[in-house]
């Protein structure tokens, strides 16, 4: 896919957006679309003047025209973006519906009217979702197809104006190839994408990038007494890796951002066995997002001191796999009694945690994992659900939300849950079978905080929104690359 910014449309292109404002619409600012040729500008008015697409945020028309000159068609969308009291997400959607419109006709060249718009396509966080679409709309998975399904879009051409544009067009391809790169991590099935494999494609960010790479193996694990992640791990075949990237981004000195992931290659459950798990090789989405997050992060050079630690292995069924009732030493000498081998993310990331708290010296902790299926139905699936124990870093996280139109909602860290996951014999518990309170995603956060040792921490709990069964306006189905853009907005926001 190429994005490039013109001020004038040429006479190549097979597709033509424009996105229009309640306020373009009456005042007849269609009008203003220059090169555009005069069968469709006429198309254009005719359209708006009959009332279409319509006035709410999201509407969209379309139509197909026929040019007796080049004796091609070309098609022509009209998509509102409303009166300005949309949100930047409900733009970003409304935009990523005219896309999808388009990629059903298979043009080689996509052209977007953006000044059509006026304010509503002003700010650079707008501005930046629309050039990231192209990437997401256009992406296909394709390393299993005998005969690979083409994308249909080729090129996407924006037309407009306004200055400054190549730095965003530039900004918003490094999010999205790194967001299609989550994408891809998470696509592959367990078979392929083993611990040893993510830790290659992490080694192969780090030379695109320039990071620096750690990769630690099941030994060295050993000797930092990571016992509940080793515990999870050792029913598995293939090893575990505890992969770190760093990017020196800060001040020398300054404490890291720690971005930390649930990489659980395949989730079988473990002894606690899930009834169903054609999908589970997705138990990495947090993994893949801080993999690209930090890809995207020493790309744009944020002014930011970054790790991200992605804690990868399988939860599988052995005669060497960890038990029900086990008790499970971690890293930062808590005691853990194992009550559920399917509450085995927390597990991971309690240690990868510790290990960037007391190894690296972060300053802050952002985790994200595909926890708990009970996310889903506390937030619903189009969210991801939030816990945090420093309202000044998940201020900052929000704002990263509203931009990357990435959502979250955040949950209380309700501290009389926490009875949950007291137990008789060990320090703490990893699940609360039977547990008559119900808060199934908060209690799993409490007991991640657990882990933070007084740390600004916010956890993201991305089980609802990381695999789209059926797709949607930009996401095909499959992985969704959710957390890349979050993540990445959050550190932006932290350098300013």
């Amino acid at each position: 896919m190429k994005v490039s910014v013109k001020k004038e449309l040429g006479a190549e292109f097979d597709a033509l957006i424009v996105p229009l404002s309640e306020e373009s619409v009456s005042g007849q600012a269609a009008l203003a679309l220059p090169g555009l040729p005069e069968m469709m500008k006429e198309a254009v008015l005719s359209a708006v003047k009959a009332g279409k697409p319509g006035k709410e945020c999201g509407a969209v028309y379309a139509a197909e025209l026929y040019e007796k000159e080049t004796e091609k068609f070309r098609k022509l969308v009209l998509v509102q973006l409303g009166d300005g009291t949309a949100t930047n997400r409900e733009v970003f959607l409304a935009l990523a519906k005219a896309f999808k419109c388009c990629k059903e006709s298979k043009p080689a060249v996509t052209a977007v009217f953006m000044d059509a718009a006026g304010e509503l396509l002003s700010s650079h966080e707008r501005i930046q979702k629309l050039f990231e679409l192209p990437y997401l709309v256009s992406y296909q998975f394709n390393a299993y197809k005998s005969v690979p399904v083409e994308n249909g879009m080729k090129e996407a051409v924006m037309v407009t104006e306004k200055e400054g544009m190549e730095d965003i067009a530039r900004e918003a391809k490094h999010v999205a190839e790194s967001t299609m790169l989550a994408r891809d991590l998470v696509n592959h099935p367990s078979m392929y994408m083993t611990p040893e494999k993510l830790a290659e494609e992490a080694a192969a960010v780090a030379k695109e990038t320039g990071l620096e790479i750690q990769v630690y193996d099941k030994k060295e694990m050993e000797d930092m007494k990571m016992g509940a992640f080793l515990s999870v791990a050792q029913g598995a075949v293939d090893e575990p890796r505890l992969i770190v990237l760093r990017y020196h981004g800060g001040k020398e000195g300054e404490a890291p951002v720690a971005l930390v992931g649930k990489g659980i290659m395949f989730d079988s459950g473990g002894y606690s066995l899930k009834s169903k798990m054609d999908t589970m090789h997705d138990d990495m989405g947090g993994a893949a997002a801080v993999i690209g997050a930090i890809r995207a992060i020493a790309l744009e050079k944020l002014p930011v001191n970054v790790i991200a630690v992605a804690a990868a292995c399988e939860n599988m069924i052995s005669g060497d796999a960890y038990v029900p009732g086990d008790i499970l030493f971690s890293m930062n000498g808590k005691t853990i009694e194992m009550l559920n081998a399917d509450a085995e993310g927390r597990l991971t990331l309690a240690d990868a945690i510790t290990y960037a708290i007391r190894k690296e010296g972060a300053g802050a902790i952002i985790d994200i994992a595909t926890l708990t299926g009970a996310a889903k139905g506390a937030v619903g699936g189009k969210s991801a659900a939030v816990l945090a124990n420093d309202d000044e870093l998940y201020a900052e996280v929000e704002a990263a939300s509203e931009a990357s139109c990435e959502k979250i909602w955040r949950l209380p860290a309700d501290k009389e849950l926490f009875a949950a996951i007291r137990s008789d014999v060990a320090d703490i518990k990893n699940s609360s079978p039977g547990n008559p309170m119900g808060g199934g995603s908060i209690v799993a956060g409490l007991f991640i905080q657990e882990f933070v040792e007084e740390k600004p921490w916010v956890h993201v709990d991305m089980a609802p929104v990381n695999w789209l069964p059926e797709g949607n306006s930009y996401c095909i189905h499959g992985a969704s690359g959710y957390g890349v853009s979050l993540l990445y907005e959050t550190v932006k926001v932290l350098g300013k």
